[in-house]
């Protein structure tokens, strides 16, 4: 029996081909256009100081992180010694691509399951899920050493457990758990996968108690990964210690977010609008205009045959819109990830509804349509991502790798290095406590950051750590005053509390003069 018409092929298809197909040819993307170290791009500062974070067996920033950075851990571990001579962070960078590579093939998955009564569905959502591979949300974050590529694999399986197998509870509690442990804003997503899982039961009524459950003892699961932080926030100190969550007032603090509860609802009135058409162009620019009109034909077919889909859309497009719109910071469209996934569903959707309807159009080849669609849309997303490589594309960024190498080479032994802003603080961190390479060029460097010296936790921390140091656990000003003269001074950026004649511009800082 010749094998095509065994449907062997086809199920290989259907069931591995695309998914390993996409998710190999965004991992190739993404290799390619990575950051070769640290970086400043795409709001990737944060990737210096999880990695350091993850070297010295700390706790970054708020909340924390503590499915991510374990897991980092275990990467960093793992790689050493396959990858020896590797970049520290190009290998943190590796496994964002990984993550985001995996939310690449779930989502093919995802999408065929959802146009499997449609003609050349495995084609459709093989398209989708390259479209959701070159959105320049995914993108951004899977190409620099971040936490957003593990939340985009794990609202795309969460998508996967509910819409693909809604019977099999257990994924959403695995899932649950994991989302809660890594990002709290995963909470968002809970009320529509929730909802997908009761429109789909036979007995709703007996689902509800299963439903509470499942909540409970996924958060359950997900609040012990948060034991991991006050068991290493007592252990030395390490150095990247936020919150110093050794006690109940700092994990608190650390976990709840309250360095960040003023961004929240601090949008000014009159800046409403000017968001809301950044939501817009935001959501977008995602798949372009074009894109956009097609999955909204798939969301308008599950308006009319689906209302259950349309439902679940909307539970899970609304509650994250709202919050990337009230949390007023630089970076809040990240959270639109979520918004992104979910319209390369619709574009699967929007695909296989507009080929079957040219394809009826009185033509006397069908296929040939399909063919004709599937190739202009196949040309689409490589003309896309050509035009979008300049903007995304990191393989040649350098600044915070220079940064942290023209200040080695200007800095003294025993410095003290007084930073504001995240970007050179986390570079030096990474360069003193991830890297080594700072430390071992200069050593005894002291790096402190202005603006955390608010809290009563960072200046207690920078006690413990350097004890015979005078006024360094009171403030910039008093660890200034005490050690002028006595050690070599130097801000990354320039103080008001300053005067300028007292400084001078050595390479990329200034030092304070004796």
């Amino acid at each position: 029996m010749p094998f095509a018409k065994t449907g062997v092929l086809s199920i290989w298809l259907r069931t591995w081909a695309m998914p390993l197909v996409t998710t190999v040819a965004a991992l190739m993307l993404y290799l390619r256009s990575a950051a070769p170290g640290i970086t400043w791009a795409h709001q990737g500062a944060d990737g210096a100081e999880l990695l350091a974070a993850a070297i010295t067996n700390g706790v970054p920033h708020p909340p924390g992180y503590p499915l991510y950075i374990p897991l980092l851990q275990i990467w960093l571990a793992v790689t050493a010694p396959l990858l020896t001579g590797a970049d520290l962070a190009w290998r943190g960078t590796l496994l964002s691509a990984l993550l985001a590579a995996g939310s690449v093939g779930v989502t093919v998955v995802t999408a065929r399951h959802l146009v499997r009564s449609w003609p050349f569905g495995w084609l459709w959502s093989a398209l989708a899920g390259l479209a959701w591979a070159i959105s320049p949300l995914l993108w951004m974050q899977a190409i620099i050493t971040e936490v957003y590529a593990l939340h985009a694999l794990l609202l795309a399986l969460l998508g996967w457990a509910v819409l693909v197998h809604p019977r099999r509870l257990w994924y959403v509690v695995l899932l649950t758990a994991l989302g809660v442990a890594h990002h709290l804003t995963f909470i968002l997503l809970l009320p529509a996968a929730y909802y997908a899982l009761w429109a789909q039961a036979t007995d709703r009524r007996r689902l509800w108690p299963k439903l509470a459950g499942v909540f409970v003892l996924g958060s359950g699961l997900g609040a012990l990964f948060y034991l991991r932080i006050p068991l290493v926030a007592g252990n030395g100190p390490p150095p990247i210690n936020w919150g110093y969550a050794d006690n109940w007032a700092g994990f608190w603090w650390l976990v709840s977010g309250a360095a960040y509860r003023g961004y929240l609802f601090a949008s000014p009135a009159e800046t409403i609008f000017s968001r809301v058409a950044a939501w817009a162009y935001t959501v977008t620019m995602q798949y372009s205009p074009v894109g956009l009109a097609v999955g909204l034909v798939g969301l308008a077919d599950w308006d009319r045959q689906a209302p259950h889909l349309r439902n679940f859309s909307l539970l899970w497009v609304v509650p994250v819109s709202v919050y990337a719109l009230v949390y007023y910071t630089r970076d809040s469209d990240i959270y639109l990830l979520a918004v992104a996934w979910i319209m390369a569903l619709w574009l699967a959707v929007g695909l296989a509804v507009t080929v079957a309807w040219l394809s009826r159009q009185r033509v006397r080849r069908p296929r040939w349509v399909t063919v004709t669609c599937g190739g202009i849309v196949a040309i689409g997303l490589v003309v896309l991502a050509a035009w979008r490589w300049p903007a995304v594309a990191l393989s040649g960024d350098s600044a915070a790798r220079a940064f942290v190498a023209q200040a080695g080479a200007v800095l003294e032994p025993g410095s003290i290095v007084v930073t504001l802003n995240d970007r050179e603080t986390f570079a030096l961190w990474y360069g003193v406590w991830g890297s080594g390479e700072l430390a071992a060029r200069v050593p005894g460097i002291i790096a402190v950051n202005d603006s955390l010296y608010q809290f009563d936790w960072y200046r207690r921390l920078q006690g413990d750590l350097y004890p015979g140091i005078a006024g360094i656990d009171q403030s910039v000003d008093a660890l200034i005053a005490a050690n002028q003269g006595v050690r070599p001074i130097y801000f990354a950026q320039l103080p008001a509390a300053v005067p300028p004649e007292m400084l001078e511009p050595v390479g990329p800082l200034w030092r304070l003069k004796e």
